[in-house]
């Protein structure tokens, strides 16, 4: 039976209200919990850890996401009480702190999709690179040469620099600070800019054309309705500023964000 099959059995609630789904980090465990079923909540946590032997824990959430480093509220619901974990994904490891780090299990899949783009002997470039996952699978499952990781949040880079170590990621480069100041020093010397700032990542549009050599690709992530054509509106404006000629060579939906709005991949080519 799955979480909420057990539920619908222990609780005197209507079906459509329990949850049934959840994100797992590693060991960890995060739900979202309506409202009303609050009073239930410490027993919605146990009976997951009991469905499931590999979670330890389980937090709530408290919020959503929000600042610049991305960071959610979580309350601890049930089990082992850290909020240390490691995470595994496609034989690479990630170690993180799930509350003062950004990080989401859901983009994996898009993660190895993209990845399977890179040739042999490029030069990424990877901005708002977080606790290190594209560049730790870049540098795991290809032949990249050399992958440049820009992050500012201070306890992700922490933690990206000790997956580095854990992974053995030899040709990865860990960069702390602010993307529009730290990527000057790679102007003109990229194949290739990962961009998986959904919400302002449009802002640094200019800095990843910077960052390319005379030909070169942008892997952009956008929060969009369907209707594509202002934020296509953006990269073209953003090209013009810079004389270069951009060309959008494909575009992905990757996950649903709401009723209406998608996250999207825009793959950019730039001359």
């Amino acid at each position: 039976m799955n979480l909420k099959q057990i539920l619908s059995k222990k609780l005197n609630v209507k079906k459509e209200k329990l949850p049934k789904s959840f994100d797992q980090i590693g060991s960890i465990s995060i739900i979202d919990i309506p409202d009303e079923l609050k009073k239930y909540e410490r027993i919605i946590g146990q009976e997951l850890i009991r469905l499931h032997k590999n979670i330890k824990t389980v937090y709530k959430k408290g919020s959503a996401r929000s600042g610049i480093y991305r960071t959610r509220k979580l309350n601890y619901l049930a089990g082992e009480r850290t909020e240390i974990t490691e995470h595994k994904e496609f034989g690479c490891k990630l170690r993180m702190n799930i509350r003062r780090c950004y990080f989401s299990p859901r983009e994996g899949t898009e993660r190895s999709r993209l990845i399977k783009q890179i040739r042999k002997g490029e030069t990424i470039m990877v901005f708002f690179a977080g606790i290190g996952p594209y560049p730790i699978l870049i540098s795991r499952r290809t032949k990249a040469k050399n992958i440049i990781g820009i992050e500012l949040n201070p306890v992700a880079v922490k933690y990206f620099r000790e997956n580095v170590k854990i992974n053995k990621a030899k040709n990865v480069s860990v960069i702390e600070g602010d993307v529009r100041k730290k990527a000057r020093k790679f102007y003109g010397l990229c194949d290739r800019v990962i961009m998986p700032l959904p919400e302002t990542g449009y802002k640094y549009l200019e800095e990843a054309i910077k960052c390319l050599k005379k030909e070169g690709t942008i892997n952009f992530y956008c929060f969009s309705p369907d209707d594509l054509s202002s934020i296509k509106e953006k990269i073209m404006r953003a090209g013009k500023r810079l004389t270069r000629k951009v060309k959008i060579i494909e575009q992905r939906k990757v996950l649903p964000y709401n009723a209406r709005i998608s996250k999207w991949r825009i793959d950019i080519r730039v001359y």
